[in-house]
């Protein structure tokens, strides 16, 4: 089985989105070819759509950008549909990964449903996916293996994501959260990442609520 998986986040370095996939990539088996994209901010070559559309199963991961794809990865999609009106579509089923900084998994629903329309449109199989909230964590967490701590949830639905890939079979999409109490959570994003960056950006606590008018 020839497995594409394409790490839609715009950053060039490590990202929250390179970190689940690294874990997928962890689980699969040395028979299965395996070809890892990332998208970055570098433009796409043609060479990698025809690769794209020649898989068995695509693995597309992204983080969330205001409820929707980011404009790199959306793109891509584009093209890619081009080149599939021209050679036709194959057996391709598509997965979906889509981390957000929300706490809720469920605010990708609309990032999912914009997913599946595009597989309908084109003929690829829409096989489900994952949606998980709190994806600033996952970098912030990256030394505990995913099948630990807050995230250890989402480590079982990559697990559960991998014998589907494996069959080809479609399921219904499962919005994560993290295993790990709400409130604390915004204790952890206000004085471990908003507050930093606001100094970062001489800016004080104030100046983050201040209304515009």
């Amino acid at each position: 089985m020839k497995i594409i998986i394409i790490n839609g986040s715009q950053k060039s370095g490590e990202s929250n989105t390179g970190i689940i996939l690294n874990e997928l990539n962890s689980l699969i088996r040395k028979e299965h070819k395996v070809i890892n994209y990332v998208l970055g901010s570098k433009k796409i070559a043609s060479e990698l759509y025809k690769e794209i559309i020649t898989g068995d199963v695509i693995v597309f991961a992204f983080p969330l950008y205001i409820d929707s794809i980011p404009s790199n990865a959306l793109k891509m999609l584009i093209d890619i549909e081009d080149f599939l009106k021209k050679g036709g579509v194959q057996d391709i089923v598509m997965y979906a990964i889509i981390n957000n900084g929300f706490y809720e998994g469920k605010q990708t629903r609309i990032a999912f449903e914009i997913i599946q329309n595009w597989c309908e449109h084109t003929g690829i199989r829409f096989g489900g996916g994952i949606g998980q909230g709190a994806g600033e964590m996952i970098g912030a967490t990256k030394n505990m293996p995913l099948s630990k701590g807050p995230f250890n949830n989402l480590g079982r639905e990559l697990k559960f994501l991998m014998e589907k890939i494996e069959v080809k079979e479609t399921f219904e999409t499962k919005y994560l959260s993290p295993c790990f109490p709400r409130f604390l959570w915004r204790f952890m994003a206000k004085h471990t990442f908003w507050h930093p960056m606001a100094y970062k950006n001489k800016l004080k606590k104030k100046d983050l609520i201040k209304r515009i008018i």
